[in-house]
C-alpha cells in the first residue's frame, strides 16, 4: 500500500480503525493493531494523527457521520408520520445489534463508558455527537407534538435526550444479556407508555 496518496492512507486508517476500535475497544487496540489492520507502516499513522487519542476522536466522528446519514434518511421521511419514523429508526438500530450478535454495541456508548473519564478530547467529541443526535430526534418529536400524536407537556429536547439515554442503557444491557430483551423493553415502554 506504499503507493497510496496521503489522503487515501488517512481514509484507509480511519476505516480500519473504526472496525478495530469498535470491535476491540480503544484501550485494547494499539497503534500497531490499527496499522496492521490498515496494511500500512506504523509511521504512516503519525503522519496523519497527532496521537491515538486524536485518532479515536476522528474515528468516533466517522462512526457518527455514517449513522447520522442513515438516521436522517429514516427520521426525515415525510411519507410517514413522525412516530412511525421514530419506531422504524429504533427498530433498525435494534436489528443492527442483533446482526452483530451483541459483540460491538454502539461505539458512542462504548467510548462514553471507556474514555469519558480519561480523554477530554473524546469526551468533547462525544458531547457534540450526543447534541447532534438529540437534535435529530427533537425535530421528529416536535413534529409529533405539533400533530397532536404525543403530548406537549415535555419539551421535545428533553424527550429526545431521554430516548438516547434509555436506548444506550438498553444497548449496554443487551451486550451483557446477549439478547434483545432490553431493547424490546425500551421499544415497548417508549411506544406504548411514553410517546402516546
Amino acid at each position: 500500500m506504499s503507493d497510496m496518496r496521503p489522503s487515501d492512507t488517512r481514509e484507509h486508517l480511519l476505516s480500519a480503525g473504526l472496525r478495530t476500535l469498535h470491535g476491540r475497544g480503544f484501550n485494547a487496540s494499539g497503534v500497531q493493531d490499527i496499522t496492521d489492520a490498515a496494511g500500512v507502516p506504523k509511521g504512516s499513522f503519525y503522519n496523519h494523527f497527532d496521537s491515538k487519542e486524536a485518532f479515536g476522536a476522528a474515528v468516533l466522528s466517522r462512526y457518527w457521520e455514517e449513522r447520522a446519514a442513515r438516521a436522517v434518511a429514516l427520521l426525515a421521511d415525510e411519507e410517514l408520520p413522525p412516530l412511525e419514523r421514530l419506531r422504524r429508526y429504533f427498530a433498525a438500530k435494534t436489528a443492527g445489534m442483533t446482526e452483530q450478535s451483541f459483540d460491538r454495541g454502539c461505539m458512542i456508548g462504548n467510548f462514553a463508558a471507556e474514555l469519558s473519564g480519561q480523554s477530554r478530547l473524546v469526551r468533547d467529541q462525544l458531547g457534540a455527537i450526543l447534541a447532534a443526535w438529540t437534535q435529530l430526534l427533537t425535530s421528529c418529536l416536535r413534529e409529533a407534538q405539533a400533530e397532536g400524536a404525543i403530548g406537549a407537556d415535555i419539551a421535545p429536547e428533553t424527550l429526545a435526550a431521554f430516548l438516547i439515554d434509555a436506548f444506550e442503557g438498553a444497548v449496554l444491557r443487551a451486550k451483557v444479556t446477549r439478547d434483545t430483551a432490553p431493547l424490546a423493553r425500551f421499544e415497548q415502554i417508549v411506544f406504548t407508555k411514553l410517546l402516546v
